[in-house]
């Protein structure tokens, strides 16, 4: 931390020195990449912005794709201040327990292997979920595609694509930077300065750094529940030399801060339960909102990440028209700390490393009547060394709870009140589990006839996945940092369980995806579009020790259909994009909680559904009437079920294994346990009906005095359902959010101050909910914040 406070104190020193001689510099046009470009233009909400989706750099009106552009000053009015705080800026982007989910297609658990929506950061695919909790800061834009991108992007991108670019260097010297103090003890600074060596150089450093108290109390722990304690740094160099522009940036990020709180929304108690008999009886819900079970009884709740990345762009403009471009990226994420712990369930990392590394070359063709993209593809993750440490307890509900006290209860219930007990310790050792993945593609327009083009694109991807690791279990509560070992269990003379994956085969996967579509000019403002599209998602391994089913899952297929227009009316001032789809999957993946016959635990594992069918209606529109007012919004119809899958894992009516286990030491008769229903014809997890957005913007035109801007954003979603069993317990009910912004700048945009208001609801909503049979669970999105930011840009 010392390091990193000298770094980021040396930031703020070369940013108001590099203000001090900006004040006297002659602004000047400077040439800007896609990313840089769609930023500036972002303000103007005529759909002439420059996105680079597609791997080619088009207009927003003109690209056929459902496509949608978050700027920086979006995602600052909105409070976004992390990857993962997307979720609901543009329609059907909503936050997954691994990622991001597009039109309800998301995990509902972190242990779902990879994410369904492609993160990409400067064209680099980043696989880690835990990167998007780190500090979004200087950006250029942020492009949401969704819908399968199975030719240009590949794996893992059945449901979308979100691309975060980072800002890229300007040819003037200057500084921007912001201080933002709010509730809960916030304190958010971030600056980033230009340095233009020379015409042909240009350098842009920036840093970030955000504390604050937590949005939770500590109860046991160090620190609050909820707390932020993040800093980054980024140092990015643009070379344009004649022909070849290089791009390079080297990134830091750490977390240092805490997990949210556990929190029951219900629990439930069986009135008639026979423990004799083995019998459930009816079932009583007793809503809560309370603090979960043994979570008062954790101790250590920190963060611990550190994230390392350098992403370089090399581009050759061989000829007018045609240019090859080279993409290399390296990443390496270090945990040290507390992923989850809810008093019954804890999972930390010790001394774990994540690694990627990809490489693409694109060769990009642009004449005439034809635009063509061709590309290969290398990409590897890894996780190397390290440990993941699973306290994996145990919960009963009254009258079951009975046997849970009477074999010796972590905590024990009374009355209607649950049992919780220890369970096992899990060590996974990691040996250098991971994928590999190899894809050339081709994707390109042809012009047949004046305004119409056909558009075409294939991809053939090969994988080799391996899940090399050991995996040790011991009983509960037994194994902390200071005795943990790989093999053996503390205090215990034999191995109490073992799997050791450490030389298993490799699993082969391939796929071939295509695309096929036309779209059509109706006139110089409006373009028509319509395709048909497939994607996968990889298959994966999970652990030996699971029952043989569970040992491994298939990838998942989508075949989408997709028509739209874009058009921009009244001299450009108005922008519409409508866009309809109907999306087929096969073999979806989703998240299980199955009994592991090798711990005689739940555990969470990825199965493949047989098909799911998702269709919507996705409206846009931007306007500007006045120069002084900016209205923009979007409206989402979803229609997102599970077509057929008619042995789903019924959590709700299954008895723990570690109940059954117990219960025959006591003369009680087991349960019934690992159950499944018929889930065909439910809703999709994190897919509401119906959602949309509003924003509006007016300056207050003050003369030399400067201006006024009030701002309001405000989204509203319908009810929706945390998985796929569609218990009642795991409905998130309907909500709406508001952020308010009262911005004042001066004459020269140099200085300026906002107040702003974000969730002026106060709404309480769980961003996830699990039910079990004693109860369901939840963590919540932050309560209402409020405070004020002061910003300049000196140039």
């Amino acid at each position: 931390m010392r390091t990193l406070t000298l770094l980021l104190t040396g930031t703020a020193l070369i940013a108001f020195t590099g203000a001090a001689s900006a004040q006297d510099t002659t602004p000047a046009s400077a040439p800007q990449s896609p990313a840089t470009a769609t930023a500036a233009t972002d303000a103007s909400t005529t759909g002439d912005i420059i996105v680079t989706g597609q791997k080619t750099s088009e207009r927003l009106s003109r690209a056929p794709i459902a496509i949608s552009v978050v700027s920086q000053d979006s995602l600052t009015r909105q409070g976004v201040d992390s990857a993962s705080s997307l979720a609901t800026t543009v329609p059907n982007l909503q936050l997954s327990a691994n990622g991001f989910a597009v039109r309800g297609i998301g995990s509902n658990n972190s242990f779902s292997g990879y994410s369904t929506v492609a993160t990409q950061i400067d064209g680099i695919y980043e696989p880690s979920a835990q990167v998007l909790s780190l500090g979004l800061f200087d950006i250029g834009a942020v492009e949401v595609l969704r819908g399968p991108q199975g030719t240009v992007y590949g794996r893992n991108a059945t449901a979308g694509v979100v691309n975060i670019n980072t800002a890229d260097p300007r040819s003037t010297r200057g500084v921007t930077a912001d201080l933002q103090v709010g509730r809960f003890n916030e304190v958010r600074a971030r600056a980033a300065v230009d340095l233009p060596v020379s015409d042909a150089w240009k350098l842009r450093f920036a840093a970030y750094r955000q504390v604050d108290d937590g949005v939770d109390p500590r109860y046991g722990a160090q620190n609050g529940y909820g707390k932020t304690d993040q800093a980054g740094l980024r140092a990015t160099s643009l070379l344009d030399v004649g022909p070849v522009t290089w791009r390079l940036s080297l990134n830091y990020g750490q977390n240092q801060g805490t997990i949210p709180a556990s929190y029951l929304t219900s629990i439930n108690y069986y009135p008639q339960g026979n423990l004799v008999a083995g019998t459930f009886g009816p079932r009583q819900v007793i809503a809560k909102d309370a603090l979960n079970v043994g979570q008062a009884q954790v101790q250590d709740n920190r963060i611990d990440l550190n994230y390392y990345a350098a992403r370089s762009r090399l581009v050759w403009q061989a000829a007018d028209g045609l240019s090859l471009t080279y993409l290399a990226g390296y990443t390496l994420l270090k945990n040290n700390g507390i992923d989850a712990a809810t008093g019954v369930f804890t999972q930390e990392s010790i001394n774990r490393r994540m690694e990627s590394w990809s490489h693409e070359v694109d060769l990009n063709y642009d004449r005439g009547i034809l635009n063509l993209v061709l590309g290969g593809f290398l990409y590897q993750d890894r996780q190397p060394s390290g440990i993941r440490l699973l306290h994996a307890g145990d919960t009963a509900p009254a009258p079951f709870n009975t046997a849970y006290n009477l074999v010796g209860a972590k905590i024990a219930g009374t009355g209607t009140g649950i049992s919780t007990i220890s369970g096992v310790d899990v060590v996974t050792s990691y040996r250098g589990q991971g994928t590999k993945s190899q894809a050339v593609f081709g994707q390109g327009t042809l012009e047949v006839l004046p305004g119409l083009k056909l558009i075409g694109g294939i991809r053939s991807t090969w994988e080799q996945v391996n899940a090399r690791n050991v995996e040790l279990v011991c009983p509960g509560d037994t194994i902390n940092r200071q005795n943990i070992t790989s093999t053996t269990c503390p205090g215990i003379p034999f191995v109490y369980a073992l799997s050791n994956d450490a030389a298993r085969p490799e699993s082969k996967f391939d796929n071939i995806s295509w695309k096929v579509g036309a779209n059509y000019e109706v006139s110089p403002t409006t373009l028509v579009y319509a395709t048909v599209s497939t994607g996968f998602r990889g298959g994966g391994l999970e652990a030996s020790g699971n029952a043989p089913q569970y040992r491994q899952y298939r990838p998942e297929t989508v075949t989408n259909y997709e028509a739209g227009i874009r058009t921009t009316l009244m001299d450009g001032k108005l922008y519409l994009s409508a866009t309809g789809f109907h999306m087929d999957y096969k073999d979806l993946q989703v998240s299980s909680v199955v009994l592991n016959p090798l711990t005689n635990q739940v555990s969470a594992v990825t199965t493949n559904a047989a098909t799911a069918r998702l269709r919507g209606i996705e409206l846009e529109a931007s306007l500007r009437p006045t120069p002084n007012d900016r209205i923009s919004g979007y409206v989402s119809y979803l229609d997102a079920r599970i077509r057929s899958f008619p042995s789903a894992p019924d959590n709700l009516n299954s008895a723990s294994g570690n109940y059954n286990g117990f219960a025959p030491l006591f003369g009680f008769q087991p349960l019934p346990s690992n159950l499944t229903l018929d889930a065909s014809g439910n809703r999709l997890a994190n897919a509401p009906e119906w959602s949309g957005r509003f924003s509006y913007a007016h300056t207050f035109d003050l003369g030399r005095k400067g201006r006024v801007i009030p701002s309001v954003d405000f989204y509203a979603q319908s009810h929706t359902y945390s998985d796929i069993q569609n218990y009642a317990q795991s409905r998130r009910d309907a909500y709406t959010k508001t952020d308010l912004n009262l911005r004042f700048e001066d004459a020269d945009s140099r200085y300026s101050i906002t107040a702003f208001v974000n969730n002026v609801e106060d709404s309480r909503v769980p961003n996830t909910l699990v039910t079990v049979w004693s109860s369901t669970t939840a963590n919540y999105d932050p309560p209402r914040t409020y405070g004020v930011r002061l910003g300049m840009s000196l140039r």
